[in-house]
């Protein structure tokens, strides 16, 4: 076996145990023998479980921010609408591949400890700033000010992440177990008429 099919094997039973029975609820021995792998790999790679935990989370932010900064910036030249509807559905896209830890990931953004406030500053400081941009874009548009647009920016953060907190809520209405296509055009069609941006676009 490879060295970095090991290690992705590890991460993968990780984001699917810490999903189910949550961090604290995780073992190392119980990672490794979902994982079909040796438990002193934990050490070699991570160290311990904080550190894969952390590897985890650095790899899915960075990832995650990286695709949203790219599709804004290659956007520039699309219609508003047309601009932020693809960097909506990417997104969703991006959680809904990365289903068991970006759930796991709004769990403990939820709680206050030191793992939050170390690991999450850097990372919830650049989303806000992606999503500011996103944002102002439609603002822009709609021609929002001050506490309105202080309102959308709280409705779209929300609305990407929803699916991700309560997904028992959204399983029925949404295609949720049929495939991730039918899915985001499901979702995605909420966005539409959540924001008609078309129907300002010009």
């Amino acid at each position: 076996m490879s060295e970095k099919s090991s290690r992705d094997k590890i991460m993968e039973s990780a984001a699917e145990l810490f999903y189910y029975n949550g961090f604290k609820g995780t073992s190392i021995r119980a990672i490794t023998a979902r994982a079909n792998v040796n438990v002193s790999l934990i050490s070699y790679y991570f160290k311990n479980k904080q550190g894969l935990l952390e590897t985890m989370t650095v790899d899915y932010y960075e990832r995650y921010l990286e695709l949203v900064e790219n599709l804004l910036e290659d956007r520039q030249d699309d219609q508003p609408a047309e601009r932020i509807l693809n960097v909506i559905e990417e997104i969703i896209q991006y959680k809904y591949e990365n289903f068991q830890f970006t759930c796991f990931i709004q769990r403990e953004l939820s709680l206050d400890n030191i793992f939050i406030r170390e690991m999450f500053s850097t990372y919830v400081a650049k989303e806000r700033y992606l999503m500011n941009e996103m944002v102002n874009t439609v603002a822009n548009v709609l021609e929002l000010k001050g506490a309105s647009k202080d309102a959308l920016h709280i409705q779209l953060k929300s609305l990407l992440n929803a699916p991700f907190m309560y997904a028992n809520d959204w399983q029925k209405g949404y295609a949720w177990d049929q495939s991730s296509q039918s899915f985001i055009r499901a979702y995605i069609d909420t966005f539409k008429k959540w924001l008609p941006l078309s129907e300002h676009s010009t």
